[in-house]
């Protein structure tokens, strides 16, 4: 294959392209902008069709999946002009949080039925000269390098995108053929890699079954596999060692109440987004310059753990003083191994417990004085709760190590398929110069 011959460009994020792509605005390309419309509940006396309308929700990687799809009343001219076509991406224009940055685009692959998208996103009909998959990896490459973009508006808890500005962003188009010719390499190249993710996500749920399992396992019953066992009376434990007793909650460890306003440059802080969900790990330690309500004063030796959303599995033994937020218990121990606690605090029994006793519909959360104090915990003697942890803490840090190098490899094949899509979708490299399973390989080191 003839190799490319290159020329410069005046894009800050695109120094040159081949020589026979044209730059054009996004903009330049379409035939129609529409926005998205939610319309009525099907059951409803307002008048208008009944139609599929897509979600953001149902917008996964650069497709979207058809399950549980919704059904919406829409007014009949709203239909005409909204209705998703064999032209169309779908480009997400409104919502998200903080973390999440609107902006993706997704391709209706094997709509085969009527529908539109909801009023948080909006449809784009190109013309007949752009390949509809090859521009939705033109515009995932431009998600994936969106600091380069200003064109994220943040108001209030809502995110919006200035579609304007974002469709007069310029890119570099080649002719019709090679953009179906790219498209088609960059098909089978991301089917492959995600495939490989999809196995390595198996493989990490797998591992944390395992850990969980063994917690579970040692927390009720102990090293001894045909441990003789003994009815509780309690649903959520019905069996522990019959050598075990057990106690309530508030029997074994005190709910720490001492708050403070102070302000300090120690990061000794948390909040619950810097424990690591399931390991009772921490990520971060902050500051309280910012933090303008009273946080709980705690200290090393304390378990702590999240009340709001415990399905999170936010829990920790701490090796230092500090504070936290309101949103997470500090619990002294005074008749239990601190680091045994937060076994329990970790264990499946005690997080769906948690779980079916949380209230608040959009930020459940359990109380200590009404509902965990009076939970009961099964108590080994105190030799084999440190033998307990002790056998845990080492299985933990296997896990974890096991995990680690499992998300490393994940994170390496996702980089790999941004850096495929960016080289093809800006000329860098030709199609035939990449070996889908050489870049594989790579990812996989």
């Amino acid at each position: 294959m003839k190799k490319f011959n290159y020329r410069n460009t005046d894009l800050i994020y695109l120094d040159s392209i081949p020589e026979h792509w044209k730059i054009d605005r996004i903009k330049d390309k379409t035939t129609a902008v529409v926005g998205g419309d939610w319309g009525n509940d099907p059951e409803s006396d307002a008048d208008g069709e009944n139609i599929v309308v897509l979600r953001v929700a149902d917008l996964d990687g650069i497709y979207f999946k058809y399950e549980n799809l919704t059904i919406r009343k829409i007014k009949s001219g709203s239909i005409r002009s909204r209705k998703i076509n064999d032209r169309c991406l779908i480009i997400e224009k409104s919502g998200g949080g903080e973390k999440q940055l609107v902006g993706r685009v997704g391709y209706p692959k094997g709509i085969n039925f009527e529908s539109i998208c909801s009023n948080f996103m909006a449809k784009i009909e190109f013309d007949n000269t752009i390949d509809l998959r090859f521009m939705n990896y033109v515009f995932s490459n431009l998600y994936s390098n969106k600091q380069n973009f200003p064109f994220v508006q943040q108001t209030t808890g809502i995110q919006n995108l200035n579609v304007t500005y974002y469709l007069n962003t310029k890119v570099a188009f080649p002719p019709i053929t090679e953009q179906i010719l790219i498209r088609e390499y960059l098909d089978k190249a991301c089917i492959r890699i995600d495939k490989i993710i999809a196995i390595k996500e198996k493989q990490l749920e797998e591992i944390n079954k395992i850990r969980k399992s063994r917690i579970d396992e040692l927390v009720c019953f102990g090293f001894k596999k045909n441990a003789k066992r003994k009815s509780t009376g309690l649903p959520y434990l019905p069996e522990i060692n019959a050598n075990w007793r057990f106690d309530r909650f508030k029997d074994v460890a005190r709910l720490r109440d001492e708050k403070t306003d102070e302000k300090s440059e120690k990061e000794d802080y948390l909040e619950l987004e810097d424990f690591e969900q399931g390991t009772g790990k921490i990520l971060n330690k902050r500051n309280t310059l910012e933090v303008e309500s009273k946080v709980t004063k705690f200290y090393r030796g304390d378990v702590l753990f999240g009340k709001l959303r415990p399905y999170l599995e936010k829990y920790h033994y701490a090796d230092f003083d500090g504070k936290c937020t309101g949103e997470v218990l500090a619990f002294q121990p005074f008749k239990i191994n601190g680091q045994y606690l937060k076994y329990i605090l970790g264990s499946k029994w005690f997080i769906d417990l948690c779980n079916s006793m949380s209230y608040g519909a959009k930020m459940p959360r359990v109380n200590w004085t009404t509902q965990l104090a009076s939970i009961n915990i099964p108590l080994p003697s105190e030799e084999e709760q440190i033998e307990i942890v002790k056998s845990l803490d080492a299985l933990s840090d296997k896990i974890y190590s096991l995990n680690k190098k499992v998300i490393d490899q994940i994170d390496n094949l996702k980089e790999y398929r941004k850096s495929i899509i960016h080289e093809c979708v800006t000329g860098k490299k030709q199609v035939a110069e990449i070996a889908v399973e050489k870049v594989i390989k790579r990812a996989m080191a």
